[in-house]
């Protein structure tokens, strides 16, 4: 359990853009070589999304009566395990009070502050079409040319130069493909890095068949952010966006998370707006702030269907902007910020205000 969690709070190194559950497998750790990263948080608590049924106060209080107070200091190499059952405590008890479609405990460390926060999100029953995604896929297709191992090479590299403070998260260029994590200048990543520039074009159509027909999640995963090497911004949105509706939350947050990059430098609406809004929708945080981000960057583009993002949408960014949680309120105040051209920071009651009045029917037609 220790090491799944290590890991855990090094994944969410992607500052405001990943977001981690505790079961997630392990990424390689760091080199024995390199200072070993501190693990101490500050835990600064726990919120809910999601339930249109009960308050947040009332489901979050098995949770708060387990864990420590907001501000408490918590070594996660001496505290994760128990840290973890807390939380896995917590869910215990509220769906056995209530009964849940779906309930995960998602935990968020930022490394440039040190400090952790949990969030709660659950699916009503009577919301379960929140859950409908395709049908698991059942193929099985070769690795070519040795791509998905070239990727792991690269990743565990990376991290190890993160951890051992080589390179900041901050750093995403000069980035050479649709995506990019963290110093793709560092000489070490160019390196590694040119098998993936050569042989993904080669394969392409082998690795967008991985994408969307292995049985694999892991193998889905990872193929999508090897399609961001892909030959053009459209050929690559193109492979992806299918994997938008994909069963298993890994291969839906690569698939966001390199179309939102890859948008934000087109020059035109690569991403249709429906398949975003159902992400906004999504059950988990990695869903809905990715679709956001993507959102954001999209209308950045074409803000013409306004009212139409409001009306699907609306509501699900005004509770995602009343968060604590940066990767949660940031994307869904951006969403905001851009289709009104206005800026009212943080205060949500302005934004729900001007949300209102922009739905409201026209004296006209009344």
């Amino acid at each position: 359990m220790m090491r799944r969690l290590s890991c855990l709070l090094s994944l969410v190194l992607l500052g405001g853009c990943a977001t981690q559950r505790a079961e997630t497998r392990a990424e390689p750790p760091p080199a024995t070589s390199a200072p070993k990263p501190s693990m101490v948080y500050r835990f600064e608590g726990i919120e809910l999304f999601g339930t249109r049924k009960h308050s947040r106060e009332e489901l979050l209080a098995p949770y708060l009566a387990a864990l420590p107070p907001a501000g408490t200091l918590l070594d996660m190499e001496k505290e994760g395990d128990s840290f973890i059952q807390a939380l896995a405590k917590g869910k215990e008890q509220l769906q056995a009070r209530h009964g849940f479609a779906l309930i995960r405990n998602s935990v968020t460390a930022y490394a440039k502050d040190m400090t952790l926060r949990v969030t709660v999100d659950v699916v009503d029953l009577g919301d379960e079409w929140r859950l409908e995604y395709a049908p698991a896929p059942t193929g099985s297709v070769a690795e070519p040319d040795g791509l998905l191992a070239a990727w792991t090479t690269y990743l565990t590299r990376m991290w190890r130069l993160v951890n051992a403070g080589a390179i900041s998260t901050d750093d995403t260029e000069p980035c050479r493909a649709f995506h990019c994590f963290y110093g793709p200048g560092h000489p070490e990543l160019m390196a590694l890095e040119a098998p993936l520039l050569a042989g993904v074009p080669r394969h392409f159509e082998t690795l967008a068949r991985m994408a969307h027909t292995d049985a694999d999640a892991t193998k889905r995963e990872q193929a999508a952010y090897l399609l961001a090497y892909g030959p053009s911004r459209e050929e690559v949105a193109r492979a992806l966006v299918p994997l938008m509706n994909d069963p298993n939350e890994a291969p839906r947050n690569a698939a966001m998370r390199v179309l939102w990059m890859l948008q934000e430098k087109a020059d035109r609406p690569l991403v249709p707006l429906e398949k975003v809004l159902r992400g906004l929708h999504g059950p988990l945080i990695s869903d809905r702030n990715k679709a956001a981000g993507l959102l954001a960057v999209l209308v950045a583009k074409d803000a013409s269907r306004r009212v139409d993002i409001l009306r699907e949408g609306g509501q699900v960014l005004l509770e995602m902007a009343t968060a604590k949680q940066v990767i949660e309120r940031k994307p869904a105040l951006d969403v905001l910020r851009t289709l009104s051209g206005k800026d009212f920071g943080e205060d949500v009651a302005s934004w729900r205000a001007w949300v209102q009045q922009t739905l409201a029917p026209s004296p006209n037609h009344r």
